[in-house]
């Protein structure tokens, strides 16, 4: 899938630069088994949901799976790991929490059960007897059946979070994304606070330790572990972390966090080593801006290309924004056709991508049939986007949702591009794919972001067909611009 990104986090050197995943990836959490890892993110309200991410060195990721795929909701904040066997994943949505589990990491995957409780970014936990917990948001506590599919008890608060201090630039407290390691006798508590967006210096994660679940919790000297404290800084808002082990004995920590001035590319992953002190706590000592030492392990090298002639059927990077019908999707032997549907090109499931580069191309041959509508979109949610798309022989360009220009062609069918050159949209088109012409309506994208729209969502580049009829689609071309 990163090939064509023009950032690449292994430096080839024994050294890695962030971010480790460079897109919109937020909310992770991350395990180790054996000596491999596996990491899991948010999705919002893409299709398929969750993905499920495997490195060899926390450094280098290949996209394994999409475990969640008949789920009708959103998939936010989820945990991943391995017990007895097992493999499950939590994840909140619509007001309660779920989870999902296999046998097998990268396939056969359970329908989510409901877990019928409230509260937001389960984490999981076991204690030295073996019992299941789920951590939640506002640091409470809840205990799991054995086979994690149930709850079995109350829910109870074991840690109030203290207040941010006035003087602070925060977005507001949410103690949230509770994480829990266990090492030389104690229980570590991680959560998020002060926010994940607005203010630059919002986000952070806080730690304290206990010798048991219910506490009592003694918060550590070196909070917040994780922060932004100045707006001027290259990663802002960063926080919402889960810690892991690796195979020699070291901590590390994956978060997120905004890269300055690029907001509408999401929250990107970001990882940094963990030193624990003499006296039983943890700091983060290495800025996440500078290349740094990379984790043990061995390279999973990852081929996947966000180029696309549609012939594959194996795991690629294409999201529907919300739920859609498979059967709309036709392979061709040179392309695929999509059923138009939709009362709009924001509400027709569009087909998209995630990617962190700050200036790219994308190209596409479209075909259209009568009365569809279809083409290459910029995507914050069904409401804002920015769009080229060809229907009824003219050619539509659209900002914010809204159609902003039209032009007669007499084409049904055309190469349509989409340059972004550092948040400045621009599109042409051409009827031979190599002579192009430039349409004269550029778009700044630079404030499409959730402090605009909210949502915490990102722009998206990627393809659809809306309305009526059909459309084919041709050649899906990427490529990462310096």
């Amino acid at each position: 899938m990163f090939q064509e990104l023009v950032h690449k986090a292994d430096l080839g050197n024994g050294y890695y630069l962030n971010p480790i995943l460079d897109g919109d990836y937020a909310d992770p959490a991350v395990f180790r088994d054996g000596e491999t890892y596996y990491l899991t993110v948010s999705t919002g309200e893409y299709r398929p949901g969750l993905s499920v991410f495997q490195s060899g060195d926390l450094v280098n990721w290949k996209l394994l799976c999409h475990p969640l795929h008949s789920f009708t909701g959103s998939a936010w904040a989820p945990d991943i790991l391995k017990y007895e066997g097992n493999y499950y994943i939590y994840f909140c949505s619509g007001g309660t929490n779920w989870v999902i589990w296999s046998k097998q990491i990268d396939s056969g995957w359970s329908e989510a059960v409901d877990l019928k409780i409230g509260h937001i970014d389960p984490g999981h936990a076991v204690d030295k007897e073996g019992n299941r917990y789920l951590f939640l948001s506002e640091n409470y506590i809840v205990p799991l059946s054995r086979d994690g599919l149930s709850v079995t008890g109350e829910m109870v608060q074991v840690l109030e979070a203290p207040g941010v201090p006035d003087e602070w630039d925060i977005e507001g407290a949410f103690p949230e994304a509770p994480n829990v390691f266990y090492r030389d006798g104690y229980y570590y508590l991680t959560y998020a606070d002060g926010g994940t967006a607005g203010p630059a210096t919002s986000h952070m994660i806080m730690t304290a330790r206990a010798k048991s679940l219910y506490g009592p919790w003694e918060l550590s000297p070196y909070n917040p572990v994780v922060h932004t404290y100045s707006r001027h800084e290259k990663w802002i808002s960063k926080g919402h972390g889960h810690f892991v082990e690796d195979t020699e004995g070291k901590w590390w920590v994956i978060y997120h966090a905004y890269e300055n001035g690029y907001e509408s590319l999401g929250r990107k992953l970001l990882l940094s080593p963990v030193e624990f002190t003499r006296d039983g706590w943890f700091r983060i000592t290495r800025p996440a801006e500078e290349a740094s030492p990379k984790p043990c392990g061995y390279v999973i090298e990852d081929t996947d290309t966000f180029s696309d002639d549609f012939s594959a059927h194996g795991v690629n990077g294409w999201r529907a924004w919300g739920e859609t019908d498979p059967s709309r999707y036709h392979r061709l032997p040179d392309g695929i056709r999509i059923d138009g549907t939709g009362e709009n090109i924001g509400k027709s499931h569009p087909l998209t991508i995630i990617t962190g580069d700050h200036s790219y191309e994308i190209t596409v041959h479209v075909t259209c049939r009568e009365g569809c509508e279809a083409g290459i979109i910029l995507q914050y949610n069904e409401e804002i986007y920015n769009a080229i798309s060809l229907k009824d022989d003219r050619l539509r360009i659209y900002r914010l949702g809204r159609m902003l220009a039209q032009k007669d062609t007499g084409f049904t069918e055309c190469w349509l591009r989409m340059k972004n050159d550092d948040q400045y949209i621009s599109f042409s088109y051409s009827p031979d794919g190599v002579s192009y012409k430039k349409m004269n309506y550029v778009i700044n994208a630079v404030s499409q972001n959730n402090n605009a729209y909210n949502g915490f969502l990102s722009l998206r580049p990627g393809i659809f067909a809306a309305g009526e009829g059909d459309a084919e689609l041709k050649q899906f071309t990427y490529t990462g611009l310096a």
